[in-house]
């Protein structure tokens, strides 16, 4: 049984880093004002990409270095030349959307393993085979597929490796190929520049007087209704206190069809999310790495291929952060994306500090409180080793003063009674949980 590789996004070095930590086996990164995170990529020049690199490389992990840009010709030549100066860093592959860039590549620098980006939009095993043919070596499949669609092209093309996506945002537009924010506010999302237009609340008014100028706010529901097609139900037009996302569909989880694809022997499960935060991409990176795990070890004991066999545990690391709800996505059949929730808050619990640095002689953290806790409070430990109770022995604030209680946008000190981060290797990429508690707006 081949165990996939598990593929992390990487915002900045020190999201690269917790996702390493928390068992990611390689990540991907955006290379600087060439990748579609460019508005909010941390990697900012060649000096932070050459230390992720370093890092990865160092610890035996992977380093994808993400230029998927859809280049106009005004770029065209920019984009050559910081390629090559960022092959210079011996990333592990180029992640590429532009065929002309593939074919330029494959030319220039016959050697440089190349990846598909989603962003080609590869829907089908003839597709697959012709990118194959030109020296792709990796193809990242698009969101849209379903399960079966997706093995049926392993079949047809299996000396080729498969990437799909496994959690985190849908884009409403086919694999992000979207004009919505270039419409919106002339940020284009094919040049790196997307503002999240589809994400963002939407008002309904009704106009008054003939310049529109004069709005009021609507009153009762309201649903859009295809005139030609009667029979099909409304699409509700819900607003909450913020407005209505009629456009911002849930997020994808794919923990139940995790032995399905592992089964099938897919080469790489991606997580979606370079923009959120180290705690959200801790929980997530845990949870895929023990359901992969657990999937692998159950079926090369002769167990059957069953969602049974993705642990509780995974599960519930995911209940533990915050998104729009969540859906399989198009995995489970020809399903539009769900545009019902906007933001659901963590039921398991939630983050309340994140561990800065701990003194193992004193049993003593200080933490980045997240979201507000007290001494009684019910607390978990959240390690790279799994979870662990956590009992406080006393609290003090920024100012080293005695606290039995610590906010947020603070930093604070922790004495534990039971010492449980003793004996953790990456104690300082450990989180403090609060059990059993959803709050309605929190940071993570």
């Amino acid at each position: 049984m081949k165990k996939p590789e598990l593929l992390a996004p990487a915002g900045d070095l020190v999201r690269m880093r917790y996702a390493f930590a928390y068992g990611a086996d390689a990540v991907y990164a955006g290379q600087p004002a060439f990748s579609l995170r460019s508005r909010e990529n941390g990697f900012k020049n060649l000096d932070d990409l050459a230390e992720g690199i370093s890092y990865a490389h160092g610890i035996g992990k992977k380093f994808y270095l993400t230029s998927n840009v859809i280049p106009r010709n005004v770029k065209v030549e920019s984009f050559q030349r910081a390629l090559t100066q960022a092959l210079e860093l011996k990333p592990d592959a180029l992640i590429v959307a532009d065929p002309g860039f593939v074919g330029w590549l494959r030319k220039e620098f016959p050697e440089v393993e190349v990846h598909l980006s989603v962003q080609a939009n590869t829907t089908n095993y003839l597709a697959a085979d012709f990118w194959h043919g030109l020296g792709v070596r990796r193809i990242i499949l698009s969101r849209e597929l379903r399960l079966s669609e997706i093995l049926e092209i392993k079949e047809h093309v299996p000396d080729l490796e498969l990437e799909v996506f496994v959690h985190g945002a849908v884009c409403m537009a086919m694999s992000g190929r979207c004009m919505l924010s270039n419409w919106v506010t002339h940020r284009d999302a094919n040049q790196g520049a997307c503002d999240n237009s589809c994400r963002m609340p939407y008002r309904l008014y009704a106009n008054q007087g003939p310049q529109c100028e004069d709005y009021r706010p609507h009153e009762g529901d309201f649903s859009l209704q295809r005139t030609d097609r009667p029979e099909l139900d409304p699409v509700a037009l819900d607003e909450d206190a913020w407005g209505t996302y009629f456009m911002s569909s849930r997020d994808l989880c794919a923990l139940d069809v995790i032995p399905e694809l592992v089964l099938g022997g897919l080469d790489s499960f991606k997580i979606e999310g370079r923009t959120r935060s180290v705690y959200y991409l801790s929980q997530v990176v845990r949870a895929y790495r023990m359901a992969i795990d657990a999937c692998v070890k159950a079926m090369e004991n002769g167990s059957a291929c069953s969602a049974d066999l993705v642990p509780e545990e995974s599960r519930r690391a995911i209940s533990f952060v915050d998104g729009r709800g969540f859906m399989p996505g198009f995995l489970r059949g020809p399903l539009p994306q769900n545009y019902e929730s906007t933001h659901v808050a963590a039921s398991g619990g939630c983050v309340c500090a994140q561990v800065l640095d701990y003194d193992s002689d004193m049993g003593l953290c200080r933490v980045n409180v997240k979201n507000p806790f007290a001494v009684d409070d019910a607390l978990e430990l959240m390690t790279p080793e799994g979870m662990r109770p956590c009992e406080i022995e006393s609290l003090m604030d920024f100012r080293g003063a005695s606290a039995d209680r610590l906010n947020p946008g603070t930093e604070g000190r922790i004495v534990m009674r039971n010492d449980v981060l003793k004996n953790t290797d990456n104690a300082k990429y450990s989180f403090v949980v609060k059990k059993h508690t959803a709050f309605s707006s929190m940071k993570s």
